[in-house]
């Protein structure tokens, strides 16, 4: 409870500043960020990535984690925001949905898109960037639940779409709670007695619980099953803004004549800012268009400020600079 009371404390610093986003924890990695080309496959294939996810909930922004942190699975379902710190393009929040067992301690291989939205260029191949765990963006989904090869003696089960990394999940077997132990392929599994309707309870890491009510899992059928509601993201940010703007791009970042941006959907408002706060460009986007071109070719050389707005609040910000 205390680690989870210094995350919201954590969190209402950067309110104000959706894309100076902190790690829950305050802690802060660094690695190499490579890409690979895997698995835009249709949605009822099963078992694409390590983690045992039909496919990425953000899509195309995924990756797969270096085998020391995956561990267990226990990245799996959790989103990490990226920044590049060689030929950055920008700062990225991806799913971690896979494993990367070449990879050393702070990499993290991404999906090509990915790797575009934080370098820019994926002539680049490989190159540091530092990144951080944050709540995953989803707006009013809650967790659901896949039984995965279960029976009355016996139950997996994969958890997906819970906004915070998950800690431990039980099944209610009889008369108690029976833990379930994570595989490797982020399946949770144990021995239980379950002859009809059951209930799982589901903790995260900053030890909030959910309780999914009637799981089946005696009759052997793979099966979803929606909760009613999800965690506290542990990030207090909002949520329901961000969904609309998440993968905003910006790029070529450094740039000399203008700039794109990307999946500005939700966005009414450009406005540039020098480093003295001074407002020194603005643009209405009515028409929320998905792709904007902007010339930058009455702007000084240097380093700005481009803040988005949706029309009521600023929601997404980061450094444009101009050469």
């Amino acid at each position: 409870m205390k680690q989870y009371l210094q995350c919201i404390s954590i969190a209402l610093f950067y309110a104000a500043q959706m894309n100076a986003q902190s790690s829950c924890d305050g802690t802060v990695y660094s690695g190499d960020g490579t890409y690979y080309i895997d698995a835009e496959a249709p949605a009822s294939q099963s078992s694409l990535f390590n983690c045992s996810f039909k496919h990425p909930e953000i899509k195309p922004y995924y990756g797969a984690m270096n085998n020391t942190q995956y561990a267990t699975a226990d990245y799996c379902g959790a989103c990490v925001e990226l920044t590049g710190n060689v030929g950055t393009k920008g700062t990225q929040i991806i799913e971690i949905v896979d494993k990367c067992p070449e990879c050393l301690v702070g990499d993290i291989d991404l999906s090509t898109q990915a790797f575009l939205a934080v370098f820019g260029d994926l002539v680049i191949g490989r190159a540091n960037m530092s990144w951080h765990e944050v709540a995953c963006p989803w707006s009013t989904a809650p967790v659901n639940i896949t039984t995965q090869g279960s029976n009355q003696w016996y139950a997996k089960l994969i958890i997906a779409k819970h906004k915070n990394r998950i800690n431990k999940v039980e099944m209610y077997s009889g008369s108690s709670w029976v833990n379930l132990i994570r595989s490797s392929d982020n399946g949770w599994v144990g021995s239980v007695n379950v002859t009809g309707l059951t209930q799982v309870r589901i903790t995260d890491i900053f030890g909030q619980q959910l309780i999914v009510d009637n799981v089946e899992v005696a009759s052997g059928i793979v099966k979803t099953f929606q909760g009613t509601s999800n965690f506290t993201p542990c990030l207090s940010t909002d949520i329901a803004n961000y969904e609309a703007v998440r993968n905003v791009s910006i790029y070529p970042n450094p740039a000399s004549e203008g700039v794109v941006f990307d999946d500005m959907q939700g966005i009414k408002m450009i406005s540039i800012y020098n480093l003295m706060g001074d407002l020194v460009y603005e643009e209405s986007q009515p028409g929320g268009a998905s792709r904007v071109n902007l010339s930058l070719l009455n702007l000084s050389s240097g380093s700005y400020i481009v803040k988005l707005s949706n029309g009521s609040e600023v929601v997404y910000t980061n450094k444009l600079i101009k050469l």
